[in-house]
């Protein structure tokens, strides 16, 4: 029977495709994970993983293996804290992607905490790519997000709807045109947000579908930082309306209405299908379906 030690050692393995970058991560020497990846495959009687001069590959056997080891390692660790904080207060370790952060995981966990003052919330406001990797390594109990998740190990669910706009600054040509077309936005100049964010995945696609080919002159994660170099007309914007809602009513910055694109989208709870869905979870999947879909 593997350890959990051995476990922790063959994931790293598989994530990271070395050796020598797992024994890093973990803190022990490479040779000591080579030995423990021998004791799995003598153990299971197969081979894990195939070997080349530049990277491991998972082998079928390896793949199943890591499903399993995932999963224990996440009931593992979920009964550690469970004993740890039995008859004490419930730890629950939230995500936010930065929209949500921005403008309404505040107001959420306020009124969590007035509702459920045994609940210790702590929180981490990121992109989408780096939320997930958090939900899948178990360092977060839930999150809610604004992009699309794609991996199967991540259960998701609609929660709050949420709209995007293009958005430009007052001397931009498009200021005060009540619609433009896609094909308006063919070749100019974009600010937006970093790779790996939920919202500039939306707009990629968008413009992949459309055909329609752009500039990224600015990328970044902050969203004070777009809105500031879109008001100097150093580019358009694709931001959520909730982020710049005040701006556009003082005129700093304009909404460019696209007739071809739908801009709603959700954001939506998301937890490992791993996770033992603990209590503080259930409670705050309720709190948030409780809400109204265009909480604001």
């Amino acid at each position: 029977m593997a350890t959990i030690r051995q476990l922790e050692a063959f994931i790293a393995t598989a994530e990271f495709k070395k050796m020598s970058e797992a024994a890093k991560h973990l803190y022990i020497s490479q040779p000591t994970i080579s030995q423990i990846i021998s004791e799995l495959e003598k153990e299971y009687q197969t081979k894990l993983f195939e070997r080349s001069a530049k990277e491991l590959r998972i082998t079928p056997a390896g793949s199943l293996l890591l499903k399993s080891a995932r999963e224990i390692l996440a009931i593992h660790k979920t009964l550690e804290q469970n004993m740890k904080t039995i008859n004490s207060i419930r730890l629950l370790r939230i995500g936010a992607t930065m929209t949500v952060g921005a403008n309404i995981i505040g107001k959420i966990i306020q009124r969590m905490n007035e509702l459920y003052p045994d609940i210790d919330i702590f929180v981490t406001i990121s992109n989408t790519d780096q939320i997930e990797q958090l939900l899948l390594h178990n360092e977060l109990d839930i999150a809610l997000i604004e992009g699309i998740i794609t991996n199967k190990d991540l259960a998701t669910k609609p929660a709050l709807l949420d709209r995007l706009c293009v958005i430009c600054g007052r001397e931009h040509p498009f200021a005060g045109r009540s619609m433009l077309h896609a094909e308006d936005l063919r070749d100019q100049n974009f600010i937006l947000r970093e790779k790996g964010s939920g919202t500039r995945a939306i707009f990629e696609t968008f413009m992949n579908i459309q055909n329609i080919p752009y500039h990224v002159k600015w990328e970044s994660n902050s969203t004070p930082a777009i809105i500031d170099a879109v008001s100097r007309n150093l580019g358009l914007g694709f931001l959520s309306e909730r982020c710049v809602s005040e701006k556009i009513s003082s005129g700093i910055l304009f909404h460019c209405p696209i007739e071809e694109i739908n801009l709603e989208r959700y954001f939506y709870l998301c937890y490992s299908r791993f996770h033992p869905m603990t209590s503080q979870m259930q409670d705050f999947c309720d709190y948030i379906g409780s809400l109204p879909k265009d909480f604001n």
